[in-house]
């Protein structure tokens, strides 16, 4: 039976919902009550609607609450760009079923040799499929890097909970059958059940409280903002590098080259890494002063350098119907996640000296970065290496076309156009030198990563046989 819902309330929402989430009601009978209660002839040559006559809205949603999340708990960037994976996947794997021509990513994606599939001669909804299997895989993937916030629910964590059973409700208002609804909710807890089990055996809680032991010496990374004998570091996610990646073999294969051989000398390779990063700083134009801010991205202020992606995803697909949603957060998902874990590797493997620290040692003891230094190492540059991947990912989907990346307008920024994806993540990777953040080497070594990441991504997760 419906929820009974006040005749105000219910009518409200029913405005408030797109017309394509209706689309089941036009495929029961008008008394029946679901596929549990009609005759199995009657039942057998019934087909669920495709997830292609849905429109983008529950996926969207899901993308951006997450998104929302990290920004107000303040996550940092590689564990918000974990989340943004396993969601990105889950919601996927949710309606794929639904997706005539479509394969699920079980087999391709490390460590997943299958997942349940739905129930023969069974109706589902595909769009309550999807909640159901998001508040699971919501409740497992979305957690804090500080112990203490685990054992309470942050306004974040709640709104996440909450999303799924509103999404039901919705489905409930819209008249599809309860037996639906139910056939729906119980495939995706089967699905949940094992697709939870993988996320979590990825690796990243045995690691994320690991001790790491801060290495020394003149060209190694020290805390920015403590004295140069302080040697009590707390490092970002020291050991994401070694979490599993979804589509690369290991955080290792698309390493970039070593970073120039470390020299204070004035004319020495490495010297004049860290001097143009002093010159341009000293010469920052106002037009460069506001690409650094555009792509800032940092925790607490913003949903993270991956979030930027999945805003500018979310911006593409608001157009689309759910199936090529779904489709475009997984491989956007899968690239920001696996590319995160091969910057962070690289960066805790050469745990370089920031621009910061050198500059002020060797060539201007007063000097600051336009935008504060992040608390990890230097080489390679994250938001370069995330945004090439993306980027990657994007311009294979959408075939290089412009675009325009108006996601910060809230926040007070002009839109800024792009010839494609990759250009727009060119600019990412010079807004880290605008910034005062990395060597120029960093920000087009992390960038040919990202692309690299991206690639992998593209060449092994294949949606379509």
């Amino acid at each position: 039976m419906a929820t009974t819902l006040p005749f105000q309330f219910r009518s409200a929402l029913l405005l408030a919902i797109p017309v394509g989430l209706f689309a089941f009601a036009g495929c029961v009978g008008s008394e029946g009550t679901g596929a549990g209660d009609e005759p199995t002839a009657e039942r057998d040559h019934r087909v669920s609607p495709p997830v292609a006559t849905f429109p983008s809205t529950f996926a969207r949603q899901w993308m951006t609450n997450f998104a929302n999340s990290v920004k107000g708990d303040a996550i940092n960037p590689a564990l918000a760009a974990r989340m943004y994976g396993y969601a990105g996947i889950a919601l996927y794997e949710s309606v794929v079923h639904g997706m005539p021509g479509h394969q699920s990513l079980a087999g391709q994606l490390n460590g997943l040799d299958s997942l349940p599939e739905p129930t023969p001669g069974l109706d589902y909804d595909w769009p309550t499929v999807l909640a159901q299997t998001m508040a699971r895989v919501s409740a497992e993937v979305y957690v804090h890097p500080f112990p203490l916030f685990y054992e309470f629910t942050t306004p974040s964590k709640a709104s996440l909970q909450a999303l799924g059973p509103q999404q039901i409700g919705y489905r409930r208002v819209a008249g599809v059958p309860e037996a639906t609804i139910q056939n729906s909710i119980d495939y995706a807890n089967r699905l949940a059940d094992v697709y939870v089990a993988w996320a979590n055996a990825d690796g990243y809680h045995a690691l994320r409280f690991k001790p790491w032991p801060l290495p020394t010496g003149p060209d190694k990374w020290v805390p920015t903002g403590f004295s140069d004998t302080d040697k009590v570091a707390n490092p970002v996610e020291p050991w994401f590098g070694d979490v599993r990646p979804m589509a690369l073999h290991d955080g290792t294969e698309c390493a970039p080259p070593a970073p120039p051989p470390f020299s204070t000398t004035p004319g020495s390779p490495f010297y004049e890494q860290a001097n143009t990063v002093y010159q341009t700083e000293t010469n920052l134009t106002d037009q460069q002063r506001e690409i650094a801010e555009f792509w800032a991205d940092g925790p607490g202020a913003t949903a993270t350098p991956a979030g930027h992606w999945v805003a500018i995803t979310t911006q593409r697909v608001r157009s689309q119907m759910l199936d090529n949603a779904v489709k475009e957060y997984a491989l956007v998902g899968a690239a920001v996640f696996d590319a995160f874990i091969a910057i962070w590797k690289t960066k805790y493997t050469y745990n370089l000296i920031r621009p910061e620290t050198y500059i002020r040692r060797h060539i201007d003891a007063t000097w600051k970065p336009f935008l504060p230094t992040p608390q990890f190492p230097e080489y390679v540059s994250g938001h370069s290496g995330e945004s090439g991947a993306a980027a990657t990912v994007l311009d294979s989907i959408f075939g290089g076309t412009p675009f325009v990346d108006s996601t910060k307008g809230r926040r007070g920024f002009a839109p800024h156009s792009f010839a494609n994806y990759t250009a727009a993540a060119q600019e990412a990777a010079n807004s880290r030198l605008y910034a005062g953040i990395h060597y120029p080497q960093s920000n087009t070594e992390g960038l040919k990563l990202g692309v690299c990441v991206g690639n992998a991504v593209i060449d092994r997760l294949r949606p379509v046989p």
